[in-house]
């Protein structure tokens, strides 16, 4: 009873020197991304008062408002134009990097503001961005926390992307290109995984323009929509599942040429020998 007692005892105080370990890395960094995140938001607030009557929208009768408040803003001039590109970049950013939902109502608002093709380009790349700065972020204040209690997990994930390391950008564009997938947890696991800063941010730049091309196109027929579930419909998701199964070609037809080429040299060398 002595021995279990003093094994318990034991037990009991590496938990809670690992406890204590993650609140002593886990609490200053907190407290340092809520500032990081009060004062953007701050930031934000003051940009979106720089156009008169601008607002966050959040639902579709929203984006209406808020693109006729944009298009007599902008008025045809270069300045408006800039200035409306501008923060708009700034609030899509500042929304990936926080995870903060909502994108899909900027991706129609810039479809209505900008040809469809236009739009794609600038929503992707600002996704790619604020993606990045998510990375960043979670590599910064995650890991102490995850690593202490979503170690199995993590574990499972790093697992899954070592299996296609040598094809892992490709795998990534397929995570990216499935419409179902959770984006903002894939931004925060990324670099506990050890995926590649370059690999990341090209994977999610091309992977997230099946999806914003939707939103875009929608935005481009904005006054036909009465909610977002008009966007998805069964064929275009479909369709967005077929170009994302398309992407897994290049990694197992990879990974076959692979084993080939090992079985190959592997009989060669037996057969010399």
């Amino acid at each position: 009873m002595l021995v279990d007692s003093g094994f318990n005892d034991t037990k009991k105080y590496k938990s809670d020197y690992k406890t204590s370990t993650v609140v002593v890395n886990f609490v200053p960094r907190m407290f340092l991304l809520f500032g990081c995140w009060f004062i953007s938001l701050l930031g934000v607030v003051s940009l979106v008062r720089t156009i008169p009557d601008l607002s966050l929208p959040t639902s579709i009768e929203a984006v209406k408002k808020q693109a006729i408040i944009l298009e007599d803003y902008s008025n045809g001039t270069w300045e408006g134009y800039v200035h409306i590109v501008t923060v708009f970049s700034i609030i899509y950013i500042w929304k990936q990097a926080f995870s903060i939902p909502g994108a899909i109502f900027l991706n129609i608002l810039a479809g209505a503001l900008y040809r469809p093709l236009i739009a794609t380009i600038l929503t992707s790349m600002l996704t790619a961005i604020g993606a990045l700065c998510a990375y960043l972020l979670s590599k910064f204040i995650g890991r102490p926390i995850m690593d202490q209690y979503l170690s199995d997990k993590l574990n499972f994930l790093r697992k899954q992307v070592d299996e296609h390391r040598d094809g892992l950008f490709f795998y990534l564009l397929f995570i990216r290109m499935f419409p179902l997938s959770p984006w903002w947890l894939l931004n925060l696991a990324a670099p506990l995984l050890y995926i590649p800063v370059r690999t990341f941010f090209i994977s999610l730049f091309f992977g997230s323009i099946p999806y914003n091309l939707a939103c875009c196109q929608a935005g481009d027929i904005l006054s036909e929509l009465t909610s977002t579930a008009d966007i998805w419909q069964p064929i275009l998701l479909l369709k967005m599942m077929m170009v994302s199964l398309l992407s897994l070609i290049p990694p197992l037809y990879g990974k076959k040429l692979k084993e080939w080429t090992e079985l190959r040299t592997k009989t060669n060398h037996d057969i010399i020998v």
